[in-house]
């Protein structure tokens, strides 16, 4: 037996006892708020998916993947009008996201990674090729494709150092499955070099950018501005601060450097956006413990209190269009050892941005948003202060570096159209 097929049937065979081994537990998961997604998770299509005619498969994790993903959706109707589009996600937030924003024809969850449950999946579909945003290596569902020679691409390839440690560990396994991936568009020179050194045939690596720059040189709808405009009105007028993609201890941080800005500024609304829905209860408790005046978006009913401090963002879908209204945005897992979250997202809308240290996930565009003055690097809640306190006080100098973020957003931009080109390729088109 060859190496290829021995790591296969072990990630099988490991994939096969796991569900064996969880089966007694499915009716008590049936009771979580996951318990609606379980059918999907095992390979059921949702309606709107079983009638698809040779789809584009796209899967994006979670909402980061999603947004990134859009304009390479765009690109897909421009040129392709017919096609049908279907887009699968990891998260429970990444689905509702897609549902919203993506602009595809069907959406679901990505089935669990087990031979039976993708071979299904792939057979039912019969998708014209299969497009993994970012980083996504699921092995089963790879060697799906390549049974059914449904072409298999990666894009807006990111590999950080931290997650090519971890796949080193099981190259035995990374070498097959990348050997049967027709395209790697990597977004830099150090995730091509990662992604070659976890098994990625060279010939078939290439560097073109991140789907994140392109969002930039997206057309809002009409949807997406109304949902902007009333995002605007809710906020009504009073000067913004928003701390998104929050981990914990980030929310406090971004609290201790509003408690003396709001002595001067009484008008002040932050906005804190926690990255997982699950601590949306925990932050609510955190602010209930700090007496700080605060409301959930969720319960809201028309604009916010004028005593109200913090708005407990609580929804999903919604960040993109209050950072329109924002004075300066803090962009979270930045601050605690996550790696970073979108640093771009205030740049698109032409927001100055404050990040941590910890941007390895994001490193090249948290560099060229520094570089270029658009952004600045806090280590503390008095730093944050500081950048924040600049902001409000010269909102001339907020509008000079959200112009220099766009700037760098906008140099950037045909990432789109390369990915475009690369699927294209593959599809012999």
């Amino acid at each position: 037996m060859s190496s290829a097929r021995l790591a296969y049937v072990a990630y099988d065979a490991a994939g096969i006892l796991l569900g064996i081994s969880t089966a007694p537990f499915l009716p008590l998961l049936l009771l979580t708020r996951h318990g609606g997604s379980l059918s999907e998770r095992l390979g059921r299509l949702p309606s709107d998916a079983r009638d698809l005619c040779r789809p584009v498969w796209i899967h994006a994790a979670s909402v980061g993947e999603v947004l990134a993903a859009a304009a390479f959706i765009d690109e897909v109707r421009r040129h392709w009008p017919d096609r049908h589009i279907l887009v699968s996600t990891t998260s429970l937030a990444g689905r509702e996201t897609a549902r919203a924003r993506s602009g595809a024809d069907a959406v679901m969850l990505l089935p669990l990674d087990v031979r039976p449950v993708v071979d299904r999946v792939i057979r039912h579909v019969q998708p014209c090729c299969l497009v993994l945003v970012e980083t996504e290596i699921w092995p089963a569902l790879i060697r799906a494709a390549a049974r059914q020679r449904v072409p298999c691409m990666m894009v807006s390839g990111r590999v950080s150092a931290r997650a090519a440690g971890r796949y080193a560990q099981v190259r035995w396994l990374t070498r097959p499955v990348l050997a049967q991936m027709n395209a790697f568009a990597m977004q830099t020179d150090a995730d091509a070099a990662r992604i070659v050194s976890l098994g990625a045939p060279p010939e078939r690596v290439q560097v073109i950018g991140s789907l994140k720059y392109a969002r930039g040189n997206r057309g809002d709808s009409a949807a997406e501005q109304t949902a902007a405009e009333q995002a605007r009105a809710m906020v009504d007028g009073r000067p913004l601060l928003i701390a998104a993609s929050t981990h914990p201890g980030e929310e406090q941080m971004a609290l201790d450097a509003c408690a003396p800005l709001w002595r001067e500024h009484p008008d002040l609304l932050l906005l804190v956006a926690p990255r997982r829905p699950e601590r949306f209860d925990e932050v609510d408790e955190l602010l209930a413990r700090l007496g700080v005046s605060w409301e959930r978006r969720s319960r809201l009913s028309g604009a916010i209190r004028r005593a109200t401090r913090v708005l407990l963002l609580d929804t999903l879908g919604e960040l993109p269009n209050l950072l329109s209204a924002a004075r300066g945005v803090f962009v979270g897992g930045t601050i605690v050892p996550v790696g970073g979250h979108n640093v771009l997202e205030p740049a698109l809308f032409g927001k100055p941005a404050a990040f941590g240290p910890f941007t390895s996930n994001v490193a090249a565009a948290a560099d060229a948003l520094l570089e270029h003055g658009a952004a600045v690097r806090v280590h503390s809640a008095r730093e944050l202060r500081t950048t924040w306190e600049a902001l409000l006080r010269r909102p001339q100098l907020a509008e000079e570096m959200g112009a220099r973020g766009r700037a760098v957003v906008a140099a950037r931009g045909a990432v789109a159209q390369r990915t475009f080109e690369v699927v294209r390729r593959c599809l012999g088109e």
